[in-house]
C-alpha cells in the first residue's frame, strides 16, 4: 500500500474544499492510503472515506513553533514510517517548516500553487487585474498531479456519514416533529468578516417573501452563542416555519441535515462550501470578496451567485478572504442587494428545479 501524507490547516471552508479531491484520489488509485493533516477541528471532514486516515494535529497548543513541528515531523514519521509523498496545500510557514524536516529525511514534497500574487492583483484597491482565476479545488487537484497522481472529480455529495450520523440527524428532527411536506430552505448568514455578512436584518424580510410564495421550512445554521441568538430572533417572527439548527448537533450531523435540503441561501462562508459540497442547490451572496478569486461554491452555476456588478463597483473585491472595513464606506457592495431582488431569485431556482 503507497501512503501519502497531505497537508492543510487554516479555515473550516478552505479545508473542506480538500475532501472532493481526497475522497476521489483515493477512489481512482485502489492502491493508496491518505494521512491527512489538519486540525481537530476540521478532522470530521475526512472520516469514513475508505483509506483515508485522519491525523488531528493542534497547531496552536500542542504543535507550535519549529519544535513543535519537529515533534509533529516525529509523530507522523514513527505513524507512516515512510510516505510516497509529501503534499502541502497550505503553503504556510508552519508547513512549510514541517515539509523541511520530510524532505531532509528524504520524502519527495510538492506544494500546490497558492497563487498569492494574482490573487492581491485581483483584491487590490486600485489597477486591479481581474480575470478569473483557478479554483481551490483544482489548485489542489494540480499538487496530486505534480505528484503523479491524475485523477478525475467524483459528482457530489463528497462527505461521507455512516449510521449513527444519519440516525442521530433523524433523531434531532423527530423530536423536533419535523416531517418534509414542504421545501426545505437553509440560511446561513454569518462570516468571520464583515465585508461577507449581508444585514442579517434582510433575512426576516426575505423569508416572509418566500412563505407569501408557499410552504417553506427554514433551518437556520450558524455558530457561536452570539450568532445562536441572533438566529433565535429570527426564528421567533417565524416560530411555525423555522427552526434554529446551531447549536443543536454536531459538524457532520448539521452536514447530514443539508443534505436534505432543496436550497440553502448563504454568504461566501465554510456553510456555503459545506452545502454545495453536500449537492445542495446554493443561493450565494458576495459582497467585498469575489467568487472568480477561486473560493466560488465547487459546482454552483453562475446564476446562482448574487452580487453587485464591479462595473457598478470597480472596488469589488476589497479582499481575498474578507476584512472588516470599507473604502467607500457602509459597504454597498452588501447593502445594494435588496431583499426582495433575492427573494425574487429565490423563486426563479424553486421553479426551476420543480
Amino acid at each position: 500500500m503507497k501512503k501519502i501524507i497531505v497537508v492543510r490547516f487554516s479555515a473550516l471552508g478552505d479545508v473542506a474544499l480538500l475532501v472532493p479531491v481526497v475522497r476521489s484520489l483515493v477512489a481512482t488509485y485502489q492502491d493508496v492510503e491518505v494521512t491527512v493533516v489538519t486540525r481537530p477541528k476540521t478532522a470530521p471532514l475526512f472520516y469514513d472515506i475508505e483509506r483515508v486516515v485522519v491525523f488531528p494535529a493542534d497547531v496552536d497548543y500542542t504543535y507550535t513553533g519549529v519544535f513543535g513541528m519537529l515533534e509533529l515531523f516525529k509523530t507522523l514519521m514513527k505513524k507512516g514510517r515512510s510516505y510516497e509523498a509529501f503534499i502541502d496545500v497550505h503553503d504556510h510557514i508552519r508547513t512549510m517548516i514541517l515539509r523541511t524536516f520530510f524532505r531532509i529525511f528524504g520524502t519527495p514534497v510538492f506544494v500546490f500553487e497558492k497563487g498569492r500574487q494574482e490573487k492581491k492583483a485581483f483584491a487590490r484597491k486600485e489597477r486591479k487585474i481581474t480575470a478569473p482565476l483557478r479554483h481551490t479545488v483544482v489548485r489542489y487537484m494540480q499538487a496530486f498531479e505534480k505528484a503523479g497522481y491524475p485523477f478525475n472529480l467524483l459528482s457530489a455529495p463528497y462527505f461521507s456519514t455512516n449510521e449513527a450520523i444519519e440516525t442521530a440527524a433523524a433523531e434531532w428532527l423527530n423530536k423536533n416533529e419535523i416531517i418534509k411536506k414542504e421545501r426545505w430552505i437553509g440560511i446561513a448568514p454569518f462570516a468571520m468578516h464583515a465585508s461577507k455578512i449581508w444585514p442579517i436584518e434582510n433575512y426576516p424580510l426575505v423569508m416572509q417573501h418566500i412563505l407569501a410564495q408557499g410552504d417553506v421550512k427554514f433551518f437556520l445554521f450558524g455558530g457561536g452563542e452570539k450568532e445562536v441568538k441572533t438566529l433565535e430572533n429570527i426564528q421567533k417572527k417565524f416560530p411555525d416555519n423555522s427552526i434554529v439548527v446551531a447549536g443543536q448537533l454536531k459538524l457532520r450531523q448539521e452536514i447530514s441535515i443539508m443534505r436534505r435540503l432543496d436550497l440553502m441561501i448563504c454568504i461566501d462562508s465554510a456553510n456555503m462550501h459545506f452545502a454545495s459540497l453536500s449537492g445542495v442547490p446554493v443561493l450565494s451572496i458576495w459582497g467585498g470578496t469575489h467568487p472568480d478569486v477561486g473560493f466560488s461554491p465547487f459546482g454552483a452555476a453562475s446564476d446562482n451567485i448574487v452580487q453587485v456588478s464591479r462595473e457598478q463597483l470597480p472596488c469589488r473585491p476589497c479582499s481575498v478572504y474578507g476584512r472588516e472595513s470599507c473604502y467607500v464606506g457602509g459597504f454597498p457592495c452588501l447593502t445594494r442587494i435588496t431583499p426582495e431582488l433575492l427573494a425574487d431569485r429565490v423563486e426563479k431556482l424553486l421553479v426551476a428545479r420543480q
